[in-house]
This record gives C-alpha cells, structure tokens and sequence, in this order.
C-alpha cells in the first residue's frame, strides 16, 4: 500500500472548477519532585523507581479512575519487566532489516509501561499511555538524555499498537526497530510509546488515538519524556525527541507545543526520518473527486489515513458516535470495523468503495473537499471547523521551539512521501525560522534512511545533549530536493 502524496491532478482539477488556549503547566521541577529534578538522590539507571512486577498484560487495561492532576502527567500506573535484549541479537535484526553503521554497543533492558497523559480535547482528559523503555547496560557518557522515539503509521485498532509487534505487522515493526535499536544499542535510554487511546481501548471516555491530532499525539510525546525521567530519575534533565514519518509529526507536533504543555526537562533537539509534517489539508483534499481519484482505496493508503482522521478526530472532539456519523450511512459499519480492528496496509475498505469520498457523508464532502483542497471560504459552520483543525495539527514553531536544533533526514527514492511533497515540510519550517540541518539520502527510501542513518542519528544527539562533536556533514541537503512544493492544497 502506498501513500504516495502528489496532488499534480489537483491543479487541474482546481483550475477547471475555479472556484490553542492557554494550558496549566506542572509545577517546576525541583529536587524533591517525582520527576527527578536536579538532584536523583543518588538514583542510577540500575534499578527502576518503581518495582515493575505488574503482569505485561495489565499495562494495556483499565487504569482505573484519573482524577485531573496537571502534575500526575507523567506518573507511571503500571510497570512490567520484559526480557533483556542482546546487542548481537539487536544487532541482528538490524542487519536483516539493512541498516548500515558500526557495531552496536550496549545490551537493553526492556520494560512495558503504562504512564499518565492527557488527550487532546479541550478538557485534556486524563489517560494513559501504554509505552516500552529501553535502558542501556552501557550508557553512552555518565549522564544521558531523555529520549522519546515516536513510531510511524501503524493504524488506531488496539492491535496496532506498536509495544505489541503483532507478529502479522513485520512489515511495519521493522520501521519501529530501525528508530529505536541504534538509540539504545549506542547508548540511550529510550522509551517508544504508543500513544493514549490505545491502552484501555474502547472503554468509556478513552476514544481511538487521534491519527496527527497536533494536541492529541504531543501530550502522550510529552508525557512519556515524564514517564521515563519518573521511572529512571538518574536521567540527565534534557529531552531528545526522534521520530518516523508519523511519528515525525508527532515529534514535532510536541517541539511546538512544548511551551504551552510543559515538558520533563528542556528539549535540546529533534530528529526526525521522513516527518508527514505536511499541511494536514491533504486529508480533505482527497475527498474532491479529482483529486481522489487518483488514490483507490485497493492501492493506496491516502484514504485509509483520511478516514483515519476524520474519524478518531472526531470521537475526540465532538463526542461518541460522532467518528461514524462522518460517513454515508450505508458506509458506517465497514468504516467502524476497519478503524477498530485493521493496520495498516489493510485494504478492507477496498471491499465497499473505490475511492475515499465514496465512504464519507456526500453532506460532509460537498461542504470541505473544495474548501479543504483549494483553501477557498466555507460555506457551512462544519466546514470551517475541519478547516480549522487541519490547520491547528500542523503548529507553528515559535519561540524556544524556533530555536531548538533540529536533524531532517531524508531519502529521495522515498515513494510514501516523495520529494515535492517533503519540499512541502522544508518550506514551512524554513517559514518558521527553525534551527535545521538536513541530511539526504538520494538512494534510499521511506523507511531505507532509518536504516541508513541510525549511527548518524545517535551521534547528532550526543552533539546536541552530550557536548560531542557534530558528526560531518551528510554529502547533500536540502538543496538536493530540486522539486517545488507540490500545491494544492495550501500549505498552511
């Protein structure tokens, strides 16, 4: 499946038609706090904070009741030790999966977790997130970054999440690999969450994770920096975020909003594979006939992560029941069962349309499609509400976050997003002023720069979060994308 984002038939398309309040933070962190501060007490990165003796499986359960707290952000609700992992037998999967870079140099040991959040509505529900931490027996220097490694794609079904690596998702657990074994095997701790929506799934108040909900996924980002400083106080107060196509957006989604939410310790930088930091438009954009049309459901997955959006958006933000009432009538019941039970990769929505706007409430397409892909004024109250929201999921950086430094690497071979449309993200941080280096990669693909560049990654952190040496610049940047951002839609 692909999602290959080109939207050239758009202009012609167009042509022939013509036509964040402010959020209460947690207390400061001092060193007496559960967060660590500045002062472990004497913690190492030997023995967790808590005992961890919970069974695996009751980290995915209900966490019972969350009372709102702003400073329980972060507090760890269930903690399970998994086995350790070898650097050879990380090592070998790494090979398998193509990475390049030298030899690991560090075993793991591995806990499944689950830790408090908020979601992104604007009563920021409390919940939870399901996670998994990495701790290095050989940690990189004697006091080492907070790092937060934000997965790809996967899919809102409660079997999707990340943590679990069904055996049926290889083809999407190699990505997740790819990101997380060079962190830890070269000396980081790390913890990969899952998101909240997908511990406790389907019980009252805890709708689906939603898909690139700016709020949604940098509050579980954010938090999971919290939950592993809670867990290993011995952590060095610095936040390093690292994230994978979806997860690019979820990394930088958080940088942008950290201000605003408040964070385990100042970020000193994000780095990120192939970020969907695309205008959030798109997933409108594809319900205008012309446009969709070049996406069938069958071969590509640019519908799936519509209804994806409109979806678990809108169980969040308007309410139960609202995720269905987005789609025609006769479409309700497939729609519900892919987003409760499918990955990605699935092509069960094939089965009862050809092309996204098929399935959507021909009310809700009318309304946002030509809005939504052209940028022109809506016409009806619904409309300028997903407006809105595509806009609020792609945040401006501003402020510390303008001036945090950030590492874009990219393939040019890359068919999920291809270069006119990472142009697209290029432009608007350059828009925002950011602190950017890029790395590209012209042979390598979507999920092949993970592979390439995990030794770089790694060093490009102790640059930023251990006073190493910046490692040599990559033999091309931005420059190498030769392409113009491929609009419409607006890329706002």
């Amino acid at each position: 499946m692909r999602i290959t984002l080109c939207l050239s038939a758009l202009a012609l398309a167009l042509a022939a038609a013509s036509a964040a309040c402010s959020e209460d933070k947690p207390a400061p962190l001092d060193a007496t706090t559960a967060d660590g501060g500045t002062d472990a007490g004497g913690a190492t990165l030997e023995t967790p904070s808590s005992a961890c003796t919970n069974p695996s499986d009751s980290v995915y359960g209900d966490p019972g009741a969350l009372a709102p707290d702003v400073n329980a952000r972060g507090a760890i609700v269930k903690c399970a030790k998994e086995p350790d992992l070898t650097k050879e037998a990380m090592q070998a999967k790494l090979t398998e999966l193509g990475s390049a870079g030298k030899p690991l140099s560090s075993n793991a040991r591995v806990y499944r977790i689950s830790y408090r959040t908020e979601r992104g509505d604007t009563a920021g529900t409390p919940s939870v997130s399901s996670a998994l931490v990495y701790i290095p027996d050989t940690p990189r220097a004697d006091k080492i970054p907070i790092v937060v490694a934000a997965r790809g794609s996967r899919g809102q079904a409660e079997r999707c999440a990340v943590t679990k690596f069904d055996a049926a998702l290889e083809g999407i657990n190699g990505d997740a690999w790819r990101m997380v074994y060079p962190l830890v095997g070269y000396g980081y701790a790390v913890i990969l969450p899952d998101l909240a929506g997908y511990a406790n799934f389907g019980a009252a108040g805890n709708p689906p994770s939603a898909y690139a909900q700016a709020s949604d996924v940098a509050r579980s980002t954010l938090d999971g920096a919290r939950a592993l400083k809670k867990l290993f106080p011995a952590l060095d107060d610095k936040v390093v975020l690292v994230g994978h196509s979806q997860g690019g957006h979820s990394a930088l989604s958080a940088l942008a909003l950290a201000e605003s939410y408040g964070t385990a310790a100042p970020i000193v930088g994000a780095a990120v594979y192939a970020p969907l930091w695309l205008s959030q438009r798109s997933w409108g954009a594809v319900l205008y006939e012309p446009v969709g049309k070049t996406y069938k459901l069958a071969e590509s997955s640019v519908g799936a992560i519509s209804v994806w959006y409109h979806y678990t958006q809108a169980e969040l933000l308007d309410g139960p029941g609202a995720g269905r009432k987005m789609f025609a009538a006769d479409k309700q019941d497939a729609v519900e069962a892919f987003v409760k039970n499918e990955c990605w990769g699935s092509t069960e929505l094939s089965k009862v349309a050809t092309y996204a706007h098929e399935l959507f409430d021909p009310t809700f397409v009318s309304e946002i499609s030509l809005p939504a892909a052209a940028g022109g004024e809506c016409s009806a109250e619904i409309c300028q509400r997903w407006v809105d929201r595509y806009i609020a999921d792609r945040p401006h950086l501003t402020g510390a976050a303008a001036t945090t430094p950030i590492l874009l690497a990219y393939g040019l071979k890359d068919t999920t997003i291809p270069p006119n449309r990472m142009k697209c993200a290029l432009d608007r941080l350059d828009q925002d002023n950011a602190k950017l280096t890029t790395c590209i990669e012209p042979e390598q693909s979507h999920g092949g720069i993970v592979s390439a560049r995990g030794e770089y990654v790694a060093d490009w952190i102790a640059s930023v979060a251990l006073g190493g040496a910046a490692p040599a610049a990559c033999t091309a940047n931005e420059t190498a994308i030769t392409e113009e951002c491929a609009t419409p839609p607006p890329n706002d």
